[in-house]
């Protein structure tokens, strides 16, 4: 049953991290040492795939043959229809996709034998369901070396984007299974990160109840979506999901990318726009310049051959990189500031946030990271784990908590009903001795001890019996059932059972009390 495995699949990278029965998660590195994979794959023309960097280094030269950012596409069909299509960074793709076929068509040339016979085309049609397996496949390589169990398939709990259909959950939980992975439960990103960080554990050990406010940034390579969480007794409540927005890892790359281009023309009196294999360089390069300067204060931008011959080679700092990047930082944090404000709107509670997690390899930006931080100062800002690995990371967490791992749960959530105020008790219609019984966000159903003073309103059964709850402006009276309440010393021993009744779509609470 250990290891137990967490897979995160994005459009531009997976991450797989394993986990042993102690609950410490590692993520796995692949045979290049990367932490993170490249999500593209690359037909050799014959029989053969290969996913990964490789695939990706090679896709500058051969775009036709190669898919990439392919995980957008893994929809139901009937959901791929025309407005669905002009949302999707279907450009970002290189290679040819058939909006009715709904598959990927890469082309790859066959060289004539003679000089007078035509080069020979030959295509192959994957769809996103098929690219998926394969890019799951190389993953199930890397978890290979931690699972040596060969009766039974590596346990594994996957992420999907918040916002993609339901019918999108079960097509993911198909891919894993035909990779060769036993799928044991499906969850959110944004749960995934909340739980990488173990916010809310600390205050569920030392039995605080204090609810906390959670939010979730992700800028992956094509979009950008926000969650918000209220975190209470170890449960995440989702309070609100904003997205997908057109704001991602690309837009940084095109401020680059036209920098390159503008310099270059200036200095060459020649246009990279006019070539589309001088572009696709351009983007290899100024994609590998983005993550080199989120650690380092600067490096070399060198494009060999860049256009007829003429080799680009510049100092990029880390300082001009971030001027170039600064209206869409602008744009993105204003588009979060919007979000966050209608989450209050509908939620008043909603006072302050507590926690910012972020997740998606664009947030590893340290001007982004400075951005968000000015934006919620009073916020603890978790970013001690990379942001594309913190998905794979949680799921591998949340692998440890699951009872029956060989049942599959192929829900994101579970409905459940939350206590909307703080619920006292108190006796007779002295309200000044009042306890609390549950706090505001607890689940319901449940069964709490009490105890409570005597009013002092005199000795007759049905005063002894009568016991008032109030949650909000409501007023509940409750009774003891048909027995003289036992008193100890002016106290009841009460055990105060609370859970609901669904009466035509409203919530009614049902109170039960028990002398103990």
């Amino acid at each position: 049953m250990w290891p137990r495995f967490g897979i995160k699949v994005g459009n531009s990278t997976l991450c797989i991290a394993y986990v042993k029965a102690d609950g410490k998660a590692e993520v796995i590195a692949n045979k290049q040492g990367d932490r993170v994979s490249q999500a593209c794959l690359l037909w050799n023309g014959d029989a053969e795939t290969e996913c990964g960097l490789t695939a990706k280094q090679k896709m500058a030269t051969r775009p036709k043959q190669a898919v990439a950012h392919s995980f957008q596409l893994l929809q139901p069909e009937e959901e791929l229809n025309e407005d669905k299509f002009n949302k999707l960074a279907l450009k970002e793709v290189p290679c040819e996709y058939d909006k009715e076929a709904f598959v990927f068509r890469m082309e790859h040339t066959v060289p004539a034998d003679r000089d007078d016979q035509e080069d020979t085309i030959v295509t192959k049609e994957m769809s996103a369901f098929e690219v998926t397996v394969e890019l799951l496949r190389a993953e199930l390589e890397l978890a290979r070396q931690y699972h040596t169990d060969t009766e039974h398939e590596p346990i594994a709990v996957l992420s999907i984007p918040s916002y993609y259909p339901a019918k999108s959950i079960k097509m993911l939980s198909d891919a894993a299974k035909s990779a060769g992975f036993h799928v044991a439960q499906i969850i959110a990103e944004p749960t995934a990160a909340v739980l990488c960080y173990k916010i809310g554990e600390e205050q569920l050990e030392k039995q605080q109840e204090a609810r906390r406010h959670v939010l979730t940034i992700k800028c992956g390579g094509l979009y950008s979506n926000f969650a918000l969480y209220a975190v209470q007794n170890g449960y995440f409540i989702e309070l609100a999901t904003f997205g997908p927005f057109s704001i991602g890892g690309r837009q940084f790359t095109d401020a680059l990318v036209q920098f390159i281009c503008e310099e270059f023309k200036r200095k060459y009196k020649l246009d990279p726009h006019e070539s589309r294999r001088s572009l696709a360089k351009i983007r290899t390069a100024a994609a590998n310049c983005k993550h080199i300067l989120t650690t380092l204060p600067s490096t070399q931008l060198y494009i060999d051959s860049l256009m007829d011959g003429v080799d680009y080679n510049a100092q990029m700092s880390r300082a001009r990189f971030e001027s170039l990047i600064q209206p869409v930082i602008n744009g993105l944090i204003q588009q979060l500031s919007e979000c966050v404000e209608r989450a209050q709107q509908t939620h008043p509670e909603l006072k302050r946030i507590d926690d910012i997690v972020l997740l998606g390899a664009t947030m590893q930006i340290p001007k982004l990271q400075a951005a968000v931080a000015a934006r919620f100062p009073d916020a603890k800002l978790h970013n001690s784990h990379s942001t594309d690995e913190v998905v794979a990371i949680g799921c591998a967490r949340q692998a440890v908590f699951l009872l029956d791992p060989r049942q599959a749960q192929l829900q994101k959530a579970d409905d459940c009903v939350l206590v909307e105020d703080d619920l006292y008790i108190w006796h007779g219609n002295d309200e000044t001795n009042a306890k609390l019984v549950l706090s505001k966000g607890s689940i319901l159903p449940a069964k709490i001890k009490v105890t409570l003073p005597q009013s002092g309103e005199g000795d007759a059964i049905d005063a002894l019996a009568s016991f008032k709850l109030r949650t909000g402006q409501s007023e509940i009276l409750a009774r003891l059932p048909d027995t003289t309440p036992t008193i100890d010393d002016g106290l009841f021993q009460l055990e105060v059972e609370v859970d609901w009744d669904d009466k035509d779509g409203n919530i009614v609470p049902l109170v039960r009390l028990r002398c103990m």
